[in-house]
């Protein structure tokens, strides 16, 4: 399938399941007569969606291409693990963690894998991979918590620092207006401290991410959390924009903000 295909194909089965299923968790490392497509893939990506503002139809239409992009970049057996920011990182519910099928090409270290490896086989498990991961996300594309609180900072350092599989995340994907208002870092707080003051609190806390060598990409930022979805003021936009970058600097990933996820 050319490149944008498998995107126009995952928002297609999105749409469709979001009418007529229940959402339901795409997990394990998905195994066929090609064993473990774990095995096979290098990569692993985290893509975070903050459930904590109501989605607009803007929200819904960036974060189905965002995603879409992703499902397009995933390479055989890279993983993908999708998870929800709430108003509580207790509560943070995971809705994928599985791997791509696929048979790897020919080479002399894969010989024993590519021998068991089916290509209808693997196709099928691709299309079951496809479909699973869009009944998990159905809930979470057609709307959101509308919850009193968001707490990022700890949502990402717990998911960051125990990555499923013991790989560290390549790619950090988070969808959010990146506004903290936790009970370890109020919005108040957040809003009216310095941002080296928020990075304090957070090595207090000991919940700084762990993303060595590992790209960031924020998508969803520079809104309010009002039902209006306001501009940030500019002051206020440059100040967590300066929070962010350090906190996951201090992580060791490097990050960009972006519009949507779109290469």
């Amino acid at each position: 399938m050319g490149k944008g295909g498998a995107r126009l194909l995952f928002a297609g089965v999105v749409l469709a399941l979001a009418a007529c299923t229940e959402g339901r968790t795409a997990g394990g490392g998905g195994h066929g007569a090609a064993g473990d497509y774990c095995a096979i893939g290098s990569a692993s990506s985290l893509f975070l969606i903050d459930r904590t503002s109501v989605f607009d139809a803007q929200d819904r239409a960036v974060v189905m291409e965002s995603l879409g992009t992703v499902m397009d970049r995933l390479g055989t057996g890279d993983r993908i693990v999708i998870a929800t920011i709430s108003d509580h990182y207790a509560k943070s519910q995971s809705l994928v963690n599985a791997c791509k099928p696929g048979c790897p090409p020919s080479t002399g270290t894969l010989d024993g894998i590519i021998g068991s490896c089916s290509t209808m086989l693997a196709e099928a498990d691709a299309r079951a991979f496809t479909g699973n991961l869009a009944g998990a996300l159905q809930g979470v594309i057609a709307g959101a918590e509308d919850a009193p609180g968001s707490d990022i900072v700890r949502t990402v350092a717990q998911w960051t620092k125990s990555p499923p599989g013991a790989r560290d995340f390549s790619t950090v994907y988070v969808f959010s207006d990146m506004l903290e208002n936790s009970d370890m870092l109020p919005y108040r707080t957040f809003r009216d401290g310095t941002p080296e003051e928020s990075l304090a609190t957070a090595a207090r806390f000991e919940v700084l991410p762990n993303v060595p060598g590992g790209r960031v990409r924020i998508v969803g930022f520079g809104r309010g959390h009002g039902a209006d979805r306001a501009p940030l003021p500019a002051e206020l936009d440059l100040k967590f924009r300066k929070f962010w970058t350090d906190y996951f600097s201090a992580g060791g990933g490097s990050v960009t903000f972006e519009g949507a996820i779109r290469d």
